[in-house]
């Protein structure tokens, strides 16, 4: 049963912008399918075609008649004042949620002492009217549904906690949980992997591939569209092609294609570079002396006309990342021993390690996994000696010089151009300045663009040119994907696998990891585990442990990112003496520090 078409669409914004052109596809019950392509592609306003939230320029969307909808948006819908979770899944939910409201509203009258007694009569007569059409739509089970989502999706703790007082990665969830509290038959998904930690990532990864209902998302982590999709549908030049698989199905499919439309472009090349050369010749000699050979001209320039040009695929320039390294770190990078480390004071106190101990050597790449909440960020700041351990020791070795890129991209001044900013890193003129920054994207008027108007994607851009320029042989990256599209990513990935120096970095990209890796140290009730390999490795290891506690359960699959066979190496975790404090581990809806 066919649940969505799209059918020969166009959508421009205005004149100068346009983002589908003749776009179609079909979507069936059940199926679960990803839209890829560059950022700025149109995926986000295909959802917002099929939510009803976009009109078509041209041809026709439709939907199965009875179907209904449920559409997470990527960014989550901001309240004003204070609300609780609960207040907020139920004033999200359609036309219950406004008479919800409503009801709300109305019982803080009825308890104010400020309205007369015929004011009063009128109120009560208003909440008898709204009270009755919430009746009818079963309004007070809404309670017991949300229970039972908020028990599915692991966040009844968060249910009297104040909205806006949440995370990003519990935003994210909470919305989520309000998007399946009606059981929409379609699913749409925009960017639902933001600011989720790994625990998150797995259970959410597990809700999609098993929901019922048809499930369309938007997504750049490779990992999880490889586990949870069975078609791809990629936008290209504002058209849609469907391919059968996975992510990593399409990909590889999709490099075939442009190889073979390579080798096809260069032999249709040579053969009309033939014919032209012919066509020289017969006009020649037939202004010589030969009426036929003209006309032997004008039917090969006719064919020419009416062959089916094969098209020059489209070159796909990436960020040039290259991080050079021309002094090298002694051997011993890092040390953790014994780190004890906590916010506050008293009451207020919030222990983050508890006798954490690591070890870092030159060329390491160790991935920092754990709960949003667990101290990773934290870990990096001691290292830049932005922090400061109460007990243990922070140890950076020898000759190190770090290059470090934060979580949040700031600079020291937001009101600069691009160019002023750069200008400070690159040592050429301004036209290696310019030159510089265009490979990274920024063209043209671009790099006069003040920096408080960039986006996030950019800001990382700008972040990694500078960082390239410095000669760095530690590298501290916190959740670097963020904001990267999929090309970017794989070039990031090609540029740390390249690197001679030694990596420490955070991210819930469990496909970035598999690529990068080499150690994973897991923080976990304030103390590091290390595992040696990726992430599938850790997996792996996780799960010979304890089969009935591992991350997600199992092992993962060995296809992903390119795992490799997981290490016999058991996993090392050293507490050398009892924490100075009594604690307990937080849930996983807690910021990164």
């Amino acid at each position: 049963m066919q649940d969505i078409e799209l059918s020969n669409v166009s959508l421009n914004y205005g004149f100068a912008k346009s983002v589908l052109a003749g776009a179609s596809m079909t979507v069936n019950s059940g199926e679960k399918v990803a839209i890829v392509g560059d950022n700025g592609t149109g995926k986000t306003s295909i959802l917002r075609l099929i939510a009803g939230e976009e009109t078509p320029t041209l041809g026709t969307v439709s939907k199965r008649r009875d179907a209904t909808v449920g559409y997470l948006r990527q960014t989550p819908v901001g309240v004003n004042g204070d609300i609780s979770v609960r207040q907020y899944i139920e004033y999200q939910n359609g036309e219950l949620g406004k008479l919800a409201f409503k009801l709300h509203e109305l019982e803080a009258k009825l308890g104010s002492s400020t309205f007369t007694p015929s004011q009063m009569d009128l109120i009560m007569k208003e909440y008898g009217n709204v009270q009755a059409k919430f009746m009818d739509l079963d309004g007070y089970s809404i309670s017991s549904k949300i229970d039972k989502v908020a028990a599915d999706m692991g966040i009844t703790d968060l249910l009297d906690q104040n909205y806006n007082d949440l995370s990003g990665g519990q935003k994210t969830i909470v919305s989520l949980a309000t998007t399946l509290l009606s059981h929409p038959d379609i699913l749409l998904l925009d960017e639902p992997t933001n600011h989720l930690d790994i625990q998150m990532l797995e259970g959410l990864q597990r809700l999609v591939k098993n929901y019922p209902g048809s499930v369309i998302l938007i997504s750049h982590d490779r990992y999880f569209l490889d586990q949870v999709v069975d078609r791809v549908i990629s936008i290209q030049d504002g058209k849609l092609k469907s391919y059968p698989g996975n992510y990593t199905d399409f990909a590889e499919a999709y490099e075939a294609e442009r190889e073979l439309q390579a080798q096809a472009y260069v032999t249709q090349q040579k053969q009309i570079e033939g014919m032209k050369e012919t066509i020289r010749k017969n006009r020649a000699w037939g202004a010589a002396s030969s009426e036929k050979a003209y006309r032997v001209a004008k039917q090969l320039e006719r064919r020419i006309d009416e062959m089916d040009k094969v098209e020059r695929p489209k070159t796909q320039r990436d960020i040039p990342l290259s991080f050079t390294q021309e002094s090298r770190s002694g051997n011993d990078v890092l040390r953790l021993e014994d780190v004890f480390f906590s916010y506050g004071e008293g009451a207020e106190e919030q222990p983050i390690l508890m006798g954490a101990n690591l070890g870092v050597q030159y060329g390491d790449r160790v991935c920092l996994v754990g709960k949003n909440g667990s101290g990773k960020s934290t870990i990096l700041k001691l290292i830049l000696g932005e922090l400061e351990a109460q007990e243990g020791k922070v140890e950076t070795g020898s000759n190190v010089k770090v290059g470090y890129l934060p979580q949040q991209v700031t600079f020291e001044s937001e009101d600069v151009t691009l160019l002023e900013e750069f200008s400070k890193y690159c040592t050429g003129g301004q036209t290696q300045v310019r030159s510089t920054l265009a490979a990274y994207g920024f063209k043209a008027e671009d790099v006069f663009k003040r920096l408080s108007s960039l986006s996030g994607g950019e800001k990382v851009r700008l972040k990694f040119a500078e960082l390239v320029q410095d000669d760095v042989n530690l590298l501290l990256l916190d959740e670097p994907t963020n904001h990267l599209d999929i090309r970017s990513r794989e070039a990031l990935e090609r540029a740390l696998a390249e690197f001679a120096g030694t990596e420490i970095f955070v991210s819930h990209d469990r496909y970035f990891i598999n690529k990068v890796a080499n150690r994973i140290a897991e923080l976990e009730e304030g103390e590091l585990t290390d595992y040696i390999g990726n992430y599938d490795d850790y997996r792996e290891q996780k799960a010979r442990r304890n089969p009935f506690s591992g991350p997600g359960g199992g092992t993962g699959p060995g296809s992903n990112g390119g795992a490799r066979q997981a290490s016999s190496a058991p996993a090392q975790k050293v507490l050398k003496k009892e924490p100075p404090h009594q604690w307990k581990p937080r849930g996983w809806g807690h910021d990164d520090r």
